[in-house]
C-alpha cells in the first residue's frame, strides 16, 4: 500500500550540504565516472550506519519495538547496507510516529537520517497472509520483502541525496526503481522470493482490479508525488521481469502483466542497470556486497521480528 513508503518530507527538498565527494560525483559525467580516480576517490569511505530505538511512548507500539530489538533488524540493516562506502554517517532509526505507519528520509541537524516507525511495522506484520497464498507466498516472503523493499526505498533517497546523484523524473519512482534493482541482486532463489513479497504489499489490491477493471478515483489522487499502487506493483514487477524472464515467468503466466509491457521490460531494466552501474557503482564494494548477500539469505530464512519467550 502506498502507505508503506513515507510522506513528502519538507526538509527533504532543502538545499543540501555536499561534501567533497558528492561535489565531484556531481560534476562528472556517465563516462568520467567509470575511471580509476574515481573509483580510487569512492574508497576513501569514512562513514558508517548508525543505527538506535527510540523507546516505546504508547503501549499499541511495544510489541513492534520488542520484535525489531529482539531480533537486531536495524543492525541487520547495517549489514545489509555495508557494501556502499559512504562519505559520512548515515543515521537509521526505529522511532514512535503518534500513530501514523511511515517511512521517510531527511537531513536531521544536517544528518541524513532514515527513520522507520514502529507503526509501519505493526502495519506490515498485519498485512502478512496467515498462510501461503494461491500463488505460494509464504508469511515469511511477504513480511521479509515488504520489509526490506520499504527500507531499501528509504535508502534510495539517501543515497541520492549523500552522493548527490542527478535524479530525472520523480524521486519517488526513482527510490521503487533503486529498492526493486537492489533486491534483485541478491540473486537466484533469494531475489525471486524477496520480490514475491514486496509484490504481495499490492497483491490484493491487483486482483479485485482483474476482476473490475474499471477504476475510479479522484482526480486529486493523481497530485501526489508518488505513483498509485497500481502503478508502483506493475513498474516492481516489470522491472523483474526484464532481470529475468525465466525465474519470474509466473508474472506473465498468472497474468499480472500486460504483454504489451512485458515487451518493453527488459529494456527497462537494462536502462535502470545502466544508470546504477555508472552513478552508484563506483561506490559499492563488491567483496562486501557478496557477504552482505550471504548474511541476508540466513536472516530471510530466521523467525519473524519477535522478541523470544522470556
Amino acid at each position: 500500500m502506498q502507505r508503506h513508503t513515507e510522506t513528502e518530507h519538507p526538509v527533504r527538498h532543502q538545499p543540501r550540504r555536499l561534501s567533497r565527494i558528492s561535489a565531484a560525483v556531481a560534476a562528472l559525467t556517465v563516462g568520467v565516472l567509470a575511471t580509476p580516480a574515481v573509483h580510487a576517490l569512492a574508497q576513501e569511505q569514512r562513514g558508517s550506519i548508525i543505527v538506535s530505538y527510540e523507546a516505546p511512548k504508547s503501549p499499541a507500539v511495544q510489541e513492534a519495538y520488542d520484535m525489531a530489538t529482539g531480533a537486531k533488524g536495524l543492525e541487520m540493516m547495517q549489514v545489509i547496507f555495508s557494501p556502499f562506502r559512504l562519505p559520512e554517517d548515515l543515521y537509521m532509526k526505529a522511532v514512535n510516529c503518534d500513530g501514523v505507519p511511515n517511512a521517510y528520509f531527511f537531513r536531521e541537524d544536517d544528518k541524513p537520517t532514515i527513520r522507520f516507525c514502529y507503526e509501519l511495522l505493526t502495519d506490515m506484520y498485519a498485512m502478512i497472509p496467515k498462510k501461503p497464498t494461491a500463488e505460494g507466498i509464504t508469511p515469511r516472503e511477504a513480511f521479509t520483502g515488504m520489509l526490506l523493499f520499504a527500507i531499501a526505498h528509504e535508502f534510495g533517497h539517501a543515497v541520492f541525496d549523500i552522493y548527490n546523484l542527478p535524479v530525472l523524473g520523480r524521486q519517488e519512482d526513482a527510490a521503487d526503481q533503486f529498492a526493486t534493482h537492489f533486491l534483485l541482486q541478491f540473486g537466484g532463489d533469494l531475489a525471486y522470493r524477496l520480490i514475491r513479497g514486496a509484490a504481495y504489499t499490492h497483491h490484493a489490491l491487483i486482483q479485485s482490479l482483474k476482476d473490475k477493471p474499471k477504476v475510479t478515483v479522484p482526480v486529486l489522487a493523481f497530485a501526489s508525488d508518488h505513483g498509485s499502487p497500481e502503478q508502483r506493483f506493475y513498474n516492481l514487477v516489470c522491472i523483474a521481469y526484464g532481470y529475468d524472464p525465466t525465474t519470474f515467468a509466473e508474472i506473465m503466466d498468472k497474468g499480472f502483466l500486460p504483454e504489451a509491457r512485458a515487451k518493453v521490460c527488459k529494456y527497462e531494466y537494462s536502462n535502470l542497470s545502466y544508470a546504477i552501474k555508472n552513478l552508484i557503482g563506483p561506490h559499492i564494494d563488491k567483496e562486501q556486497a557478496a557477504k552482505a548477500a550471504a548474511t541476508t539469505a540466513t536472516w530471510s530464512t530466521a523467525p519473524f521480528w519477535r522478541k523470544p519467550a522470556q
